[in-house]
């Protein structure tokens, strides 16, 4: 049976415009009469249009679905809906672990009231990090620049990380040098297609103190955190190995005051142990 195009658009549930576009694409044929150059649809191209959409819901394109419906050969639609396979597996891998990301940060959320002023000691693996400020200030460094937004776009994987000199802090340095960037532990690097050059430091696998704190951005960064990290260190007999590292893990506004919220990691080993006898 032949059908003019509106006829045919209502009895398939594809617009006008889509039926066109397929005709370009010549997935359908439609016989056209050239004395009044109105197409007529049969009920083949009903079929050839089930099948395109068929084959566009297993997540091929049109210009791979074209190829297929004008093949006498079973082998184009075989490999790419292997590849479609792929990409989805790939997909529903990578979904995966944003979910756990996601699980990760309501966490951290969650443990803020519980955990805020609390110390853990806890064993990380290696961190790779870019620095991207000097205390809160960009860097203006052409080198940084060209790599920064593939660290951008590896997010969630990376994360907003700080490192403080160790010494001047507990030295009581009152302007300590410190600076932010972003990082991303080894082991999930893999996730990512983050290349690793010299401007990137690594930090090996340690056992950290950590503590979860708060500030304001008016207050000198970790400033008012400082007594308390050092009395806890000097009751446990813990030595700092490092300098201070840590994440950002929320920010909010209190009163037109904006607010912070970190994951303090310091390296640590204890005293005890550096004088064991090796």
């Amino acid at each position: 049976m032949k059908y003019l195009i509106g006829e045919f658009s209502r009895l398939m549930g594809v617009s006008i415009d889509t039926l066109k576009h397929y005709e370009s694409l010549k997935i359908i044929q439609p016989l056209k009469d050239e004395q009044n150059n109105y197409r007529y649809f049969s009920d083949y191209d009903a079929r050839e249009i089930i099948k395109s959409r068929i084959l566009r819901s297993l997540n091929l394109n049109l210009n791979d679905i074209t190829n297929i419906m004008n093949s006498d050969s079973p082998l184009p639609i075989t490999e790419k809906l292997e590849e479609s396979k792929k990409a989805l597996q790939e997909q529903v891998r990578r979904n995966t672990l944003l979910i756990k990301k996601i699980d990760e940060y309501l966490r951290d959320i969650a443990d803020l009231d519980s955990f805020i002023g609390k110390f853990t000691v806890q064993s990380l693996p290696g961190l790779y990090r870019l620095q991207h400020t000097n205390k809160d200030e960009l860097l203006k460094n052409p080198a940084i620049e060209k790599i920064v937004s593939s660290w951008m776009d590896a997010l969630p994987f990376t994360f907003p990380s700080f490192k403080v000199n160790a010494k001047e802090f507990f030295d009581g340095v009152t302007e300590y040098n410190y600076n932010w960037g972003q990082a991303i532990w080894e082991n999930e690097l893999a996730y990512t297609e983050l290349e690793i050059n010299d401007f990137v430091e690594f930090i090996p696998p340690q056992v950290y103190l950590t503590i979860i704190l708060s500030g304001m951005d008016d207050d000198y960064f970790l400033s008012g955190a400082r007594t308390l990290i050092r009395n806890y260190l000097q009751e446990n007999e813990y030595l700092v190995t490092g300098d201070i590292l840590g994440r950002l893990i929320h920010t909010q506004k209190k009163s037109k005051q904006n607010i912070y919220y970190v994951k303090v990691l310091i390296p640590i080993q204890t005293i005890r142990s550096c004088n064991t006898p090796t």
